[in-house]
Parts: structure tokens; sequence; C-alpha cells
């Protein structure tokens, strides 16, 4: 195997039963599997997550609910778009569907009606993320005006922090929620709601409402929240290591020159596998528990690290993401994190693209 990920499913259980302890009894945890939870492998972590106490699981799409329920029997939250006979297949196998646009009640009254069948499902109202989401004002006249649609059975209240990191802008949105909880008093039904995503756990708790909707924190990508860990590690070997000299080229477009002899090592991951190549120049891989630098641009599926004066092998691990011991048993570690700031890139998008590409090991 050239190129793998390891995911540690008791990290993944550890990460939960951290948010849960955080988040209190009162408190649901809705957990996010959609893209293959995050590239961890949704099957596996559905069925991690299924006894540890999760309220529902969310995923994007009718494929992913179908692998959630056949590895789970908590409600399914299906938050994508579905064409006219995902919607009919969604509705007869009883998931829980997203309302996020107006022209969605009166279309899925008619279909459920049509079926016989009631639609559960969550409003989405936007509240400053402007991308899916129902107008406060338009969230309102439905909510007030539900006996016009008797097949729809709305659950809950959701929307999506735009930074959640931020809290300012957080209690901006939550303000949202509040006047539109206000404007509906006494009129329409009092629902649960969930705000807060994996980064506002920390210091957004008046957000918590009912339940928290997170992903990331799961899966360790970021320390969120304290001692959480990352459940996903990404390796490689080396595939050859050779000596070149002064002001030689390494890889494509010549983009890197070595001013002195230097020894290199051919790792066995690229773009291909899920590596991006904005990690060129500023991205290290460790081997034998020690930081080498990636020079030279990123290939399809090859990377090139400098390891000038190190005793590195043919066939040598090679860690890209996670943790390494040295010959001396002093371990170093390579982040998500550590990437993403690197890059300039989001954590889940390291994530989902390496886990489309490479084969997953489970450490259970």
């Amino acid at each position: 195997m050239h190129a793998w990920l390891e995911v540690d499913l008791n990290v993944v259980r550890n990460n939960f039963a951290l948010i849960r302890r955080t988040v209190g009894s009162g408190v649901d945890v809705i957990a996010v599997v959609k893209t293959d939870a995050y590239g961890h492998g949704l099957e596996k972590i559905v069925e991690t997550l299924n006894n540890q106490g999760v309220s529902m699981l969310a995923v994007m799409t009718l494929e992913e609910a179908r692998k959630t329920r056949a590895n789970s029997d908590k409600p399914i939250l299906l938050m994508g778009y579905l064409d006219t006979k995902e919607l009919t297949d969604a509705i007869d196998e009883g998931y829980v569907l997203s309302l996020y646009d107006r022209d969605q009640f009166a279309y899925y009254q008619r279909t459920a009606e049509r079926m016989g069948k009631t639609i559960n499902a969550h409003l989405k109202v936007e509240t400053g993320l402007n991308r899916l989401g129902v107008m406060p004002e338009d969230a309102a006249e439905f909510l007030t005006g539900l006996h016009h649609f008797p097949n729809l059975k709305v659950e809950a209240i959701f929307s999506h922090l735009a930074c959640a990191d931020k809290r300012d802008q957080n209690l901006a949105q939550l303000r949202v929620i509040q006047d539109l909880l206000v404007e509906i008093q006494g009129k329409a039904p009092l629902l649960p709601i969930h705000l807060v995503s994996s980064y506002a756990l920390g210091d957004f708790k008046e957000g918590y409402f009912d339940a928290v909707r997170v992903g990331l924190a799961i899966y360790g990508s970021d320390e969120v929240i304290k001692d959480l860990e990352p459940a996903l590690a990404c390796k490689s070997r080396v595939m050859q290591i050779k000596e070149i000299g002064v002001g030689e080229g390494v890889s494509y477009g010549r983009y890197f020159i070595t001013e002195r002899p230097t020894k290199i090592a051919v790792v066995s991951i690229g773009y291909g596998d899920g590596l991006s190549q904005v990690f060129r120049g500023n991205m290290s891989v460790l081997i034998k528990g020690q930081k080498f630098p990636i020079i030279g641009q990123i290939c399809m599926n090859h990377i090139i690290a400098d390891v000038t004066g190190a005793d590195i092998k043919r066939s040598d691990e090679v860690v890209v993401i996670g943790k390494q011991k040295s010959p001396d048993g002093v371990e170093a570690e390579i982040t998500v994190a550590e990437l993403a700031q690197q890059g300039r890139i989001r954590h889940h998008e390291i994530v989902t693209r390496l886990g489309r590409a490479l084969e997953k090991k489970y450490i259970d």
C-alpha cells in the first residue's frame, strides 16, 4: 500500500464523550457525518457513534442517509438537495428533511399528501451565513401558518454560524433567532433549536439551546475544546533516496533549486491522493520522528523531502499527518490544524480530500 489513512475509533469515542460532558446532560448532540464522515469513513464512524449517546446524525445526500441507516438506529437529518425521485424515496424511507427554501413548503406538502405520508423536518433559518436558509420573515410566516401544511411536521429550527470561532458574530446570529422566537411567541409551537457548531463549543454556551451540531470536534481535527485528539493519521513510504548536487532543480517547473549538495527522499503520495498543491513550499513530513521539509512541486503521486544528513532508507514510513517516534523514543506530531494554517486551507478540505482518495485502516 503506497499511502493510507489510519482512523482511531477509540479517539472518536473519547472525543464524543468529551463533547457530551462539555455541553451537559440537557443538550442533545447531533453528529455531522456528511462527506464520508469528513473523510474518516461514514459506516465505521456511524457504527462507533451509535452507542455513544448521539441523538441524531446529519448527512447531505440520500446515499449518505441510506449508508447511515444501515449502521445506526438514530434519526437522520438529510440536509442537502433532493430531486423529485430522491424526495419521494426520502419521504418513503422516513428521513428527517431540511426545509431551507420558501418554495419547498407547498411542494413538500403536496408531495407528502399525494403519498399519504408525513414529512418530519427541521426548518433552516438564514441568520447571517447567507447560504442555505429561509429568511426570518418567511420562517415566521410559515411557522405561524403550519395548519396550512398538515403533512409537514416541523420538529426543530436550526441555523448555521458563519464565523463560529468569533463570539461577537455568533451573538449577532443568535439575536436573529431570538427575534424570530419573539415574533412567533404564542402563535406557533415552541420548537427545539440547534445553532452551535464545533468552533463555538468553547465560549458560546448561550447558543447551545436544545442541541449542538458538531462534526470537526468529533474527529479532533482541531482542539476546539481542551483535550480533543485527532482521530486520523495519514501515512506513506519512501520510494527512493538519491543525492543531487548544487544548482539542481527539484520536481516539475524547477520551482526549487538546491543551494547545497542535497539528499532527497521521494515519497509515495501526491495531489492525486488528496494532498493539495497549496502546501508547496510550506509543509513537512515525519520520518523516524524527525521533521523534513517538502521541496519542489507536489506531483500527482509523489512529494519530495529534503532529508540531507539523515539516515533515511527506502520503505521507511512517512507521516504526513499524525504522530511518530524517533529511534530514541521522542514523539513528534504534524496536525491537520498545523497544515491548515500553513496552507491557508480549511481543516475540512484537507481530511475530506485525503478521505476520498486513500484506503482507511481502523484502530479499535
